[in-house]
C-alpha cells in the first residue's frame, strides 16, 4: 500500500481496496472494484452484508504484487502491480431487505462502469448479487463464459422457497435469462448435498461443465479440466468465486460451508488459468464472506488474497 493511499484512509476515515484510490464518479479506468453490501437472498447464516468492509480492511497492508509462483531467476518473469489503473468505486447503494431493488441497484452501477469500458470486481454480499452484474455486462458484451467456483451448482428451481431468484438460483435464473452461453460455463468444487438431482439435470441439459473436488484432483481428467477452462475464455468471461468452493478449514465464515472443499492453491490454480484466455475477464466477484460469524477475520485475508490473484 502506497503512503498516498495511508494519507487518503488517514483523511477520509475509509480503507479502500488495496490501497486504490477512491473514485465515486464512474469515468474511463482499467476496472472498479465495487462492494455489494446485501444478503437479502441468503436462505441460512445471513451477514454477507458486512463483507464488503471485512474484505477492505483485510487488504489493508497488502502489497499489489502477488509472489511469483517461481523465485529462480530467470524462471518467472517479475509481474506489474496487480490493479494497475484500477480503482475502487465504493459500495453500490442496496437496499438490505430487498432483493428486486437491490439487484437493480448492482445492473445500474456495474452498467454505469462498463458504459467506460471498464472491467469489474464485486466484492460481496450473497451470490444473489451476480446476477446484477451479469445482466450489466451481458448488455454491453452479449453472453458470457463463466469460470464459477462454489461448493454449490446455484441452479435450484426456487419455487420451494417461493423466489425465483435466491444465492441458491442465479445461475439457472442467468441462463434461462441468456445472459450465459452454457457451452462456455464451468462451474468447480461442486460437492454439496442435494435435495434432488434437478439441478444438475438442467445444468447437464444446458451444456454447462461441471467438476467436483475429486474430479480436480485426478490426473486422467487433467487435459479435459484444460480443454474446458480454455472454452470459458473463447468470449467475453466473467468469473465468479463463492468462498464456500474453500474447505471450510480455510474459510469457516461464509452462509453454507461444506467440508471436503478446495485448498487454496488449489482454487489459485483455476483462477490462474484465466491468464491464457485471450482477453482478460470482463468482470469478477468474492462472494458470501459473513465476517461476524466464527473464523471472520481468517476468512477475509484468505479471499483478499484470492482478490489480490483475481487481479494479477
Amino acid at each position: 500500500m502506497s503512503a498516498d493511499a495511508i494519507f487518503q484512509g488517514l483523511r477520509t476515515g475509509l480503507t479502500p481496496f488495496l490501497g486504490l484510490p477512491l473514485t465515486l464518479e464512474p469515468r474511463a479506468v482499467a476496472g472498479v472494484v465495487l462492494g455489494a453490501p446485501c444478503d437479502a437472498g441468503v436462505l441460512h447464516r445471513p451477514g454477507a452484508r458486512l463483507g464488503p468492509w471485512a474484505l477492505r480492511a483485510a487488504a489493508m497492508g497488502l502489497g499489489t504484487r502477488p509472489m511469483p509462483e517461481r523465485l529462480r531467476e530467470g524462471r518467472e518473469p517479475l509481474a506489474p502491480a496487480a490493479a494497475e489503473g484500477w480503482v475502487d468505486g465504493g459500495n453500490i447503494p442496496t437496499l438490505p431487505f430487498s432483493l428486486g431493488e437491490a439487484l437493480a441497484a448492482v445492473q445500474a452501477t456495474v452498467g454505469d462502469w462498463v458504459r467506460f469500458g471498464c472491467r469489474t470486481l464485486m466484492l460481496g454480499g450473497d451470490h444473489a448479487m451476480t446476477l446484477g452484474a451479469l445482466r450489466a455486462l451481458a448488455r454491453q458484451h452479449g453472453p458470457l463464459g463463466l469460470l464459477h467456483l462454489d461448493a454449490h451448482p446455484d441452479a435450484a428451481d426456487g419455487a420451494a422457497w417461493g423466489t425465483e431468484i435466491h444465492h441458491g438460483t442465479w445461475v439457472r435464473q442467468a441462463l434461462l435469462e441468456g445472459l450465459l452461453d452454457p457451452e462456455r460455463v464451468l462451474q468447480a468444487g461442486l460437492r454439496a448435498p442435494r435435495f434432488d438431482d434437478g439441478e444438475l439435470a438442467f445444468l447437464a441439459a444446458a451444456g454447462v461443465r461441471m467438476w467436483s473436488p475429486a474430479d480436480l484432483r485426478d490426473p486422467l481428467l487433467s487435459l479435459q479440466l484444460k480443454e474446458d477452462l480454455a472454452r470459458v475464455g473463447e468470449g467475453p468471461a466473467y468469473v465468479s468465486v463463492d468462498l464456500d468452493a474453500l474447505d471450510p478449514v480455510l474459510a469457516p465464515a461464509v452462509a453454507e460451508p461444506v467440508p471436503g472443499g478446495l485448498a487454496l492453491a488449489e482454487a489459485l490454480r483455476l483462477v490462474h488459468a484465466a491468464r491464457a484466455w485471450p482477453r482478460p475477464w470482463v468482470g469478477a466477484d468474492l462472494m458470501e464472506l459473513a465476517p461476524d460469524l466464527e473464523g471472520g477475520e481468517a476468512t477475509a485475508r484468505v479471499a483478499a488474497h484470492l482478490a489480490l490473484h483475481l487481479l494479477a
